[in-house]
């Protein structure tokens, strides 16, 4: 077992990335819509979510625009982590 190289699952790793930046932003985004906390981040990351607005829509919007860009973070970090790993 010592030394063992372990590989990362592409796909499970990306759709994970995916499913947790999207449950994460979109929690954020509603308790910045119920409280007004952190609205100024996400006034700063609107115009890399197209459609999103200070709202629960808002939010919505932002969840799919994080779950689509977590799904492309983790699939580049898990790809490169496999192709630098010693055979």
């Amino acid at each position: 077992m010592k030394g063992e190289v372990v590989r990362l699952n592409v796909r499970v790793f990306a759709l994970t990335a995916a499913i947790l930046f999207g449950t994460l932003s979109f929690i954020l985004n509603i308790l910045s819509v119920l409280t007004g906390w952190a609205k100024g981040f996400f006034e700063m990351i609107a115009p890399f979510h197209p459609g999103y607005s200070h709202t629960v829509g808002g939010a919505f919007i932002s969840a799919f625009w994080m779950t689509v860009y977590g799904f492309v973070a983790g699939f580049l970090f898990s790809t490169i982590y496999n192709s630098i790993l010693k055979e």
